[in-house]
């Protein structure tokens, strides 16, 4: 029974765990989903729709749940072509700003900037435009950014600035627009934005041939937009394309405009094509077809209103005055339109330079702001560094000062026990010299006949023959051991192979003994010394690696023993 019940307990347990893989799983795997959908949405919206519909929310994060409500108006404005979500992306635009996502609330201006345009409110249009171009450039500035986020991010300021140069273009102001084209191209390029790329040519051509009429210019970027618009397989774009080609560069294929100015107004229903088809008719001077579709010329979208009622105004005028065959008529209506399109360039600059001065000029200030604190950030900086070197170098000039100390110490320690060291070899040679003089005379008495005994001291003498005894050397080496703070006593743990006659040598030379010296303390011949030198270097080496080996035995000693100490 127990085992039972542990049975079903672990089951239990590793069922939980396992339904916590799945959903942990599901939820990476819709993460992974939306950021896929965020960088496919402009090349194929399509596709990006099926992706968010089988993204389950509730699976995200809170900020991930707030970009897929973005992506999702996106998604939807792009496959139904009705950009219209203005209040939604202003509910999302706090929640991005409170996450510093520099990146969505970029696309989120951009939604709103693009959305302003299409109701003809150009100046709301522009103010958010260049607000989304602001964020962009902010974050591709960071250095923390991924490869993914870059992408995306050149893509949507890419399409930010097309949709300016639409918006400028919207106003009259050209030769801006024209810029704003030329700015776009190298993003959408880099990345291959096929879709995009036909409009920001077809817009080039355009604005190029309303500024330089049709040149080499205006039909390579014709020609450009046609590559592109060919890989999208978008029928409607390429009319669209066709009939500005017709319209800029080739004039005489009037037939041609005209079919295709039909085609996107009868098949694609864009009534505002019913204005280049009246202006066809009528100079072929057919005005019974161009009083036909006058009547078409309604707006089918509120936002268009004011721009159809002003052209039905204007071509019904030019339709009467050929009708009636009153040039003049026609020629005061042209000249009242044209001042009024000039009136209306006027105030679209004023008005458009004044946010884009407003928006440059707060830009510049933000540049000096950072210049600023990046000034003072750099002053900071080359104080603290001024302050650490100034604090490195007294460090090491006490260090030094220390190590001068201790070495001086040191010197005038090995100068007594060197000065000891004399002291005791001048006393033994004194008194070697008195028993050589003492043993001298009595050798000189005996010589004469005379029988004298020798002392018992000096019997001791003839025989050792010792200046030094081994208990003076073994004083002298314990305290220079203790002076130099045990470096004696570990140069002979560290190598073993030294025998107490290597620790004599060893503690003579490295008090400064000279041969003569040695060879009258150990009572040994000078060449005996030599020999002796070169068995401490042997032993030495013994302990030592092949590329370590000691040539000069005496320096090397006085140099260990330096070393040890400091």
């Amino acid at each position: 029974m127990k085992n039972k019940v542990v049975r079903q307990v672990l089951s239990m347990v590793f069922m939980c765990i396992f339904a916590l893989s799945i959903s942990c799983t599901k939820v990476n795997n819709h993460s992974f989903a939306l950021n896929n959908e965020r960088l496919i949405v402009w090349e194929n919206p399509d596709s990006a729709w099926r992706i968010l519909q089988q993204i389950d929310p509730q699976t995200l994060t809170q900020h991930e749940q707030t970009i897929y409500q973005l992506e999702y108006q996106l998604a939807l404005s792009r496959t139904q072509h009705t950009p219209y979500y203005q209040d939604t992306i202003i509910r999302l635009i706090p929640r991005l700003v409170e996450a510093d996502d520099l990146l969505s609330l970029g696309e989120a201006y951009y939604m709103l900037g693009t959305s302003f345009n299409h109701t003809s409110d150009y100046q709301s249009s522009t103010f958010y435009l260049k607000q989304a171009e602001e964020k962009l450039e902010t974050f591709l500035e960071r250095r923390n950014t991924s490869e993914q986020e870059k992408v995306l991010a050149h893509q949507i300021l890419g399409i930010t600035w097309l949709c300016l140069g639409n918006t400028y273009e919207s106003e009259m102001l050209y030769e801006i627009a024209h810029d704003y084209y030329r700015k776009a191209l190298p993003l959408l390029e880099q990345h291959n934005n096929t879709i995009f790329l036909a409009c920001t040519y077809r817009d080039l051509a355009r604005t190029n041939a309303l500024l330089n009429g049709n040149n080499d210019s205006t039909q390579y970027w014709f020609a450009q937009a046609e590559h592109y618009v060919q890989q999208t397989n978008n029928h409607l774009l390429c009319t669209e394309i066709a009939a500005y080609k017709y319209q800029y560069c080739e004039t005489d294929s009037i037939d041609q405009r005209l079919q295709a100015c039909l085609t996107l107004a009868n098949k694609y229903g864009i009534s505002t094509r019913y204005a280049e088809i009246i202006e066809i008719y009528l100079k072929k001077q057919n005005i019974n077809s161009a009083a036909y579709y006058l009547e078409k010329l309604i707006p089918t979208d509120s936002a268009y209103t004011y721009w159809f009622e002003q052209n039905y105004a204007y071509w019904n005028s030019r339709i009467l005055s050929a009708k009636n065959k009153h040039p003049e008529a026609y020629t005061i209506l042209l000249s009242l339109y044209e001042q009024t399109i000039h009136q209306l360039q006027r105030d679209a600059s004023t008005r458009t330079f004044s946010i884009a001065r407003q928006y440059d000029v707060e830009r510049e200030q933000r540049k000096t702001e950072q210049l600023q604190r990046e000034k003072k950030w750099h002053k900071q900086i080359s104080f603290i560094l001024i302050l650490t070197l100034i604090l490195t170098i007294m460090l090491l000039l006490v260090w030094w000062l220390y190590y001068k100390t201790k070495r001086k110490e040191h010197a005038i320690q090995m100068q007594v026990l060197r000065d000891k060291y004399i002291q005791q070899l001048q006393l033994a040679l004194e008194r070697l010299q008195q028993k050589v003089n003492l043993t001298r005379e009595i050798e000189l008495q005996r010589m004469k006949g005379n029988e004298i005994e020798f002392p018992k001291w000096l019997q001791t003498y003839r025989d050792e023959k010792l200046v030094v005894n081994k208990e003076s050397i073994n004083e002298l080496i314990t305290s220079i051991d203790k002076a130099l703070n045990g470096a004696i006593s570990r140069l002979q743990s560290e190598y073993p192979l030294l025998t107490e006659s290597d620790m004599q040598f060893a503690i003579l030379s490295i008090i400064g003994a000279s041969d003569n010296d040695m060879s009258i303390v150990l009572n040994l011949q000078k060449h005996t010394i030599y020999h002796r030198r070169q068995i401490v270097r042997k032993h030495i080496n013994a302990s030592r690696p092949e590329d370590q080996q000691v040539i000069d035995i005496d320096s090397w000693l006085r140099e260990y023993v330096l070393n040890l100490e400091f």
